[in-house]
């Protein structure tokens, strides 16, 4: 212990190291909900200190691998809320639907966040609407 009072910068440095590599980026966990037509995905940042981008990942159902649906480049610094609307759920008569948020900070892996569940239903009046508006754009 004395010796490392001998060098207080260093033990200072390897703190903040420390610190800084297992710092919470996401608060809690991201929140999602089912607007009728679409699903929004929710979260909120503390700190995005060394954050490249954020990945939004998709699964259908409770097993299975999970799909990069989305990803967010244009950060808005610390204390920031992000809000990713999944249009693509329409297409599907419904169903679970589960969420996380990747961070791609050079960590490897990546961190995650928990998933969180969603439950969606699409009218069939919807999904074949949204099927012709599709065919015109």
């Amino acid at each position: 212990m004395i010796r490392l009072l001998r060098y207080p910068l260093l033990v200072v440095s390897c703190m903040l190291i420390l610190t800084t590599a297992f710092a919470v980026i996401i608060k809690d966990r991201p929140a999602a909900y089912s607007n009728g037509s679409d699903i929004v995905v929710r979260w909120s940042t503390v700190d995005e200190t060394g954050v490249q981008r954020f990945e939004v990942l998709r699964r259908a159902g409770t097993s299975g691998d999970f799909l990069v649906v989305a990803g967010i480049d244009q950060l808005k610094g610390g204390n920031a809320t992000y809000e990713y609307i999944d249009k693509s759920v329409f297409k599907n008569a419904g169903g679970i639907y589960q969420y996380k948020i990747r961070v791609i900070n050079g960590q490897n892996p990546s961190p995650e966040t928990d998933l969180v569940t969603v439950s969606h239903v699409s009218s069939a009046a919807k999904r074949t609407w949204g099927s012709i508006k599709a065919m015109f754009r």
